[in-house]
């Protein structure tokens, strides 16, 4: 059966940790349970969801994938739920959710840790009762729909914190499908190179001749942080651009050259990525650092301007003050000093989200990844600097 996983799904591996999660999707994809997915990022999330839904009785009918945190929080909730004509500003007709859309069929949440508190009530009452009201709307409607969730965060943790109701929580985490980092079964890389390799052979009109022995050892020894994405596209590339031909050991180091600072610090001698990738790296890493050392500049600012408020609308002297002009009373050196620092971070804020959006030509999740925030945040800030 796991052989059929592989062929139909993609679903490769043979670790102790994939085989569980294999088993474990065999025996809830029949059912209507939902299903919380959880893992880092590229660990092969959707490629599980979709799995649920194609071998559930539901699969005559749609699957409908919506990425929770791509969608600014304003317009979340009738995206999933629907919006009657007029319920907001743009709103010229009615339209229906992506749960109506999905009706009978399976609704993939993506990133439901990304999910706002207020929209996570109005789900929980469609998984306990199927009913739902449009934006704008008091009307009760009813839908079919099961659900599969996915998650990168810890939302156990995220309930400590008050950013994910407990009782939804509980709800989804009745069947919880956990998918392990690569770095914890490299033993599965060697048949993961060998399904990417001639799945982007055969797509290309070759063939693929595989991967020595000290290849397998060089992939292995990588930390992945990408996980499964990053290796099927270090392969796809290294496959392509190779047309196919059988992958050595200086085949692979043209594309995990080795750097030096790893040498230095003692890491292994080969790097995930090209050289110029390696600078592109750092320099995301450095407008990372600085747009988080502007947030906290910003929260420091705001937190001088009330202090200067509280101090300046206070009298030390309670006796009436004799009326003077206009002109007596000169803005306070500090404070003009203020206004012009706050000037200055949202210049330079509005410049680091620009150079994000540049550098990974207008790809916003990619850009929020690279800037360290939330998409829901970086569509706020587009929006607040007037940024297409």
């Amino acid at each position: 059966m796991l052989r059929q996983l592989a062929l139909r799904f993609g679903l490769i591996g043979e670790s102790e940790g994939m085989v569980q999660a294999m088993a474990r999707l065999l025996q809830v994809a029949p059912t209507d349970l939902s299903v919380l997915i959880t893992g880092e990022t590229g660990t092969g999330k959707e490629v599980f969801a979709h799995a649920v839904h194609e071998l559930s009785l539901r699969k005559k009918f749609q699957f409908v994938s919506v990425n929770c945190g791509a969608i600014p929080e304003t317009l979340l909730e009738s995206e999933l739920f629907g919006a009657e004509k007029g319920a907001f500003t743009g709103s010229i007709e009615q339209r229906k959710g992506f749960f109506e859309t999905a009706h009978r069929g399976t609704i993939f949440l993506d990133e439901i840790g990304e999910m706002p508190i207020g929209t996570q009530v109005k789900l929980l009452r469609i998984l306990e009762s199927g009913e739902y009201s449009r934006l704008g709307s008091s009307d009760v409607h009813k839908v079919d729909v099961r659900l599969v969730a996915a998650t990168n965060r810890d939302l156990a943790y995220e309930v400590r914190q008050g950013n994910f109701r407990q009782d939804l929580f509980f709800r989804l985490n009745s069947v919880n499908i956990h998918l392990p980092p690569l770095r914890q079964h490299p033993e599965d890389v060697p048949l993961l190179v060998e399904h990417f390799g001639r799945r982007v052979a055969e797509k290309n009109g070759a063939s693929f001749e595989g991967i020595d022995v000290a290849v397998e050892e060089t992939l292995r020894s990588q930390p992945w942080p990408g996980n499964v994405r990053e290796l099927r596209n270090l392969v796809e590339t290294i496959v392509t651009l190779e047309q196919g031909a059988r992958i050595t050991q200086e085949i692979l180091e043209r594309y995990l050259p080795v750097a030096s600072q790893n040498e230095h610090l003692g890491a292994p001698s080969t790097a995930l990525v090209r050289l110029s990738d390696a600078q592109r790296a750092s320099n995301e890493v450095d407008i990372q650092m600085m747009y988080r050392a502007l947030l906290q500049l910003s929260v420091d600012v705001a937190e001088i301007k009330t202090v200067l408020r509280h101090l300046l609308s206070t009298s030390i002297d309670v006796q009436p003050a004799p009326v003077l002009p206009t002109s007596a009373f000169p803005t306070p050196p500090i404070v003009t000093e203020h206004i012009q620092d706050e000037l200055e971070l949202s210049t330079m804020e509005r410049k680091a989200i620009e150079t994000a959006l540049r550098r990974t030509q207008g790809n916003r999740r990619e850009s929020a990844k690279m800037l360290g925030i939330s998409e829901r945040t970086l569509y706020r800030k587009i929006d607040e600097y007037g940024l297409q």
